[in-house]
């Protein structure tokens, strides 16, 4: 069985030169920051190799629609596409959490500023839906191109919707689980699910088998945005490239801190709702306090157990679809590095 890293390198090339083609409208200044992003180039534009993203939502698509076709290629537009989309998240992302890293360097908007990496990413985003337009109208039916299109920007309205409840919910008590599901589905399992489904809606018209998928692709949404809380409290710092205090410092409703704030009791609890309760930042003590509550109710266990359920669920739906060959193998285990990845 191929690991992650080939499974993901099969396709790595392509999906880049997809974009970099896709790029060659963009001004120098522009081209050169997403350049930077994807960590192609160095702060001054000149070319480097520095960590790139995971590529994940464009090899979940490549990977389904190969294992209904037999090829990938056909669906790069769409792979491609999905992929700018998340970058895009990211670079606003790290712009309204101030982080000042990500992939152990400096992110964009702490070289360039707010402004103009706010527009960088509008730019990716809008160059992504353009990038779409390249799918082959000889090779799929002009109604099943609008199909997926359709799909990409619904899903798109949820992650925006999600990261919308994300960022309210650090202002906000009482934060239920139903509500945090909700919020996670939207802010990162909806662009997975885009990803297979759009695979799944070029590659077949059988409606039975893109069901399974779509079921398959809620519950690891679900489950890798879990497994991201987990690292983002746990994770390692020099593999994730990301500060493991900064969800903590800033109080943000994760999984963990959910059950810890509803299983926490007596004086404890007390101090926790008046720390969650203020609008400061945590010092490093009280992030320090934070931590202990967490471990003192095991809140690591319950929150990858939580995962680990979703999980189950999603390669239940998987096994439904009848079919065995590389790709669907390969998705099988790209699903399984979603909830037991470290980085």
């Amino acid at each position: 069985m191929s690991t992650t890293n080939e499974i993901v390198k099969k396709y790595l090339s392509d999906v880049e030169n997809t974009i970099k083609e896709a790029l060659d409208v963009a001004p120098a200044f522009i081209h050169g920051v997403i350049s930077y992003h994807f960590g192609w180039v160095d702060q001054n534009f000149k070319p480097v190799e520095f960590e790139r993203g995971k590529m994940l939502r464009p090899t979940l698509c490549l990977l389904v629609f190969d294992a209904l076709t037999g090829d990938y290629k056909d669906a790069l537009p769409v792979a491609a596409s999905l992929e700018m989309i998340h970058n895009f998240t990211l670079i606003h992302d790290d712009i309204e959490d101030n982080d000042l890293e990500r992939r152990g360097r400096p992110t964009a908007w702490s070289i360039w500023g707010k402004p103009l990496a706010i527009n960088v990413g509008d730019f990716l985003y809008t160059l992504a839906f353009n990038c779409m337009y390249q799918l082959d109208r000889n090779k799929f039916a002009s109604e099943k191109i609008f199909s997926v299109q359709h799909l990409i920007n619904n899903h798109c309205l949820d992650l925006t919707m999600g990261q919308d409840l994300d960022l309210r919910f650090e202002q906000i008590q009482d934060v239920s689980t139903d509500m945090y599901i909700d919020m996670v589905y939207k802010k990162t399992g909806a662009l997975l699910e885009a990803a297979i489904l759009s695979g799944a809606m070029l590659g077949t018209s059988d409606e039975q088998v893109i069901h399974y998928y779509r079921q398959f692709a809620q519950n690891i949404g679900i489950a890798f945005q879990v497994r991201d809380d987990i690292l983002g409290i746990w994770g390692d710092t020099s593999k994730t490239g990301k500060s493991t205090d900064n969800d903590l410092r800033r109080k943000k409703k994760t999984l963990p801190v959910i059950y810890m704030l509803n299983k926490v009791t007596g004086q404890r609890h007390k101090e926790l709702r008046q720390l969650y309760a203020s609008a400061e930042l945590l010092s490093d003590a009280q992030v320090e306090f934070v931590r202990e509550c967490l471990e003192g109710v095991d809140a690591y266990a319950y929150a990858q157990s939580m995962a680990d359920t979703y999980v189950d669920n999603a390669f239940t739906a998987l096994n439904k679809i009848d079919i065995s060959n590389q790709a669907q193998s390969e998705l099988e285990a790209i699903a399984k590095f979603l909830v037991h990845r470290s980085h």
